[in-house]
């Protein structure tokens, strides 16, 4: 049986942005969307999607850039499918 493979860099080439994770260049979906948490809290809260193998390493409170803003990695989250999320904090 072969195994199912996928070039997920497709995934990130249409709506990809460049960033650097930690010493790491690469291209990945970049949403800092605004937040309301019950009209309590509000706040905006980046968050980098990326192919896992691009940022294998990638860690919490690893430097990432995104443009010129810097940030700290706050959460990374695997999907199981060879993507991970970076939950963002400005630095």
């Amino acid at each position: 049986m072969t195994a199912f493979t996928e070039d997920l860099t497709q995934f990130t080439a249409d709506f990809g942005v460049a960033a650097t994770v930690g010493a790491v260049s690469l291209t990945g979906i970049f949403n800092n969307a605004y937040q309301d948490a019950f009209g309590l809290v509000a706040g905006s809260s980046p968050v980098l999607l990326v192919v896992s193998a691009a940022a294998p390493s990638a860690a919490v409170g690893d430097s990432v850039t995104v443009g010129s803003t810097s940030y700290t990695i706050a959460r990374v989250e695997p999907d199981g499918t060879g993507i991970t999320r970076l939950l963002l904090q400005e630095a």
